[in-house]
């Protein structure tokens, strides 16, 4: 690749990502009539003709600004994730990281909702569907096709950003609920979801906090108060 492709390619790079952050910022923050293509466009201070360049309408924008949040969650996560031996530790921290990052940062899990943000080629459902896949070889899990446990595992996900970013009473007691229910949906016994509860749980307070690990981005949030409930919850085991 010459350096004039280069240069053009990160152009075209620098256009779209100020599009998206155009739409990002219009959408996390109105308060009246839903933005259209015409706010985006101005907001991103390009013509309507560069708009076209790069999408074909505001719902393409949108899945790609989900799609995109998606995959760096998942990304960001990896240094946290990749260190953990077994599958139910995986698949309990990851199911429940989503679901403090949405209690944390409600902007975030607005996009991340979305259908768009959930589908097979998403870097989140290819971990889920790694871990379920090693989960079951290793006889952690137990269910009959990997494509419907990861579906299942990723539209629950998705569900339970969803309530969280719309408020639940006493949302860590719900977290521990649903990590359980989780687990419990792919097969581990009593005593597997009682430790993936309470593992997943510390696990991302110590990380949280950076004990030993790299501090998140959605560490910001932890001086709010659902940030200090979070650090302060313990889980209560349901034996």
């Amino acid at each position: 690749m010459n350096h004039r492709t280069k240069v053009a390619e990160s152009k075209r790079a620098a256009t779209r990502h100020k599009l998206l952050d155009a739409a990002m910022r219009l959408f996390s923050d109105h308060t009246g009539p839903t933005p259209v293509i015409d706010d985006v466009i101005r907001e991103a201070k390009v013509s309507r003709g560069t708009f076209y360049n790069y999408f074909d309408s505001l719902d393409e924008v949108l899945a790609a600004i989900s799609h995109e949040l998606s995959d760096q969650m998942t990304t960001d996560i990896l240094p946290v994730h990749d260190v953990l031996l077994e599958p139910w530790q995986r698949l309990a921290v990851g199911f429940r990281l989503f679901m403090v990052r949405a209690m944390l940062d409600r902007k975030w899990a607005g996009f991340v909702t979305r259908v768009d943000a959930w589908q097979h080629n998403t870097l989140v459902a290819k971990n889920i569907r790694s871990d379920l896949e090693q989960g079951k070889a290793r006889g952690q899990f137990s269910f009959d096709r990997v494509d419907v446990a990861t579906d299942f595992i990723a539209g629950a996900s998705a569900y339970c950003i969803q309530t969280i970013r719309h408020g639940v009473p006493e949302p860590n007691l719900y977290m521990d609920a649903q990590v359980r229910m989780a687990l419990t949906c792919v097969g581990c016994d009593r005593e597997t979801r009682e430790q993936g509860v309470a593992f997943s749980l510390s696990h991302l307070q110590s990380w949280a906090t950076g004990e030993g690990m790299r501090t998140p981005a959605w560490a910001l949030y932890l001086n709010t108060e659902d940030g200090k409930l979070f650090l302060s919850h313990s889980p209560v085991s349901n034996r």
